[in-house]
């Protein structure tokens, strides 16, 4: 029945959406971004899933992928940072490489940091978030200016940290839902709000199993649910932080995908 509204939804007046974002902080420049043709003719795009500040885990997938196609872009789904052991060194190297970034939870929660830091006096910080002290103010815009969604035309693909709303033209999804999202509530379209953005795993169903396409969304912000290859969107976040895998895809080429399991287990608990 879910997948019936969704389809449905898609053919219904788009409302009109306010952009805001998480924590009352400013929206980045760019909302979405696109890839053209200048920037991946050639080349095999890798779409890497959440890292997390697992540094040690990303220079080696970065070294394997880079035997396989030498001649790369690399696309990360977010929540590059927090949690794990090395969030600065993460987020200093993939701006050394010139990855192309979108803005996930976790990099609104940094930001959110930042602005504590920043406007309120005797603010104290919590330890987790000690590293944001080594920032430089580079490093702090770099984070604000991460979009949140990333298209490539030339491959069909789309990538976002959590997800889409079905039905939803890109430019209408919520930062909220880009974001945050993991599943979709099905309320009466008519009475109620359609498909409604959950961002708790055992509410509704997975988001990506009622995505119709055309285009391929490639996302992260599911380490509970692991690797999913659904028919139009593939979830590439593998838990590297709880003891799992760092993934990536290319999503084009050899279609390849590259998996280094982590180094130990840097937070103990269930998956979010």
């Amino acid at each position: 029945m879910t997948a019936i509204v969704a389809f449905l939804a898609s053919f219904m007046p788009q409302k009109s959406v306010q952009h805001t974002r998480k924590y009352g902080l400013p929206l980045p420049p760019t909302l979405h971004v696109t890839l053209g043709p200048e920037v991946v003719e050639g080349k095999a795009v890798f779409v890497i899933g959440d890292i997390h500040g697992c540094y040690d885990e990303l220079c080696e997938l970065i070294h394997r992928a880079t035997d396989v196609e030498p001649n790369i872009v690399i696309v990360c789904v977010g929540d590059l940072i927090n949690n794990g052991p090395h969030s600065a060194n993460v987020l200093k190297h993939v701006q050394g490489l010139g990855c192309h970034v979108v803005c996930g939870n976790h990099e609104e929660v940094a930001l959110r940091e930042v602005t504590n830091i920043k406007w309120n006096d005797g603010y104290q910080l919590p330890d987790k978030y000690h590293w944001i002290l080594s920032l430089d103010p580079s490093d702090v815009q770099f984070i604000e200016s991460l979009p949140y969604s990333i298209s490539i035309p030339s491959l069909n693909a789309i990538i976002v940290h959590a997800g889409l709303v079905p039905g939803i033209l890109l430019e209408q999804q919520h930062t909220n839902t880009l974001a945050h999202v993991r599943n979709i509530i099905e309320e009466d379209y008519f009475d109620g709000d359609g498909l409604v953005p959950c961002n708790k795993p055992d509410h509704g169903v997975a988001w990506s199993t009622l995505w119709p396409g055309p285009q391929h969304v490639y996302y992260g912000h599911d380490a509970r649910r692991g690797f999913q290859n659904n028919a139009h969107a593939t979830c590439l976040d593998t838990g590297c932080l709880y003891g799992g895998f760092l993934t990536g895809m290319f999503i084009n080429k050899s279609k390849q995908i590259i998996q280094v399991k982590a180094k130990q287990i840097y937070s103990v608990g269930k998956p979010e």
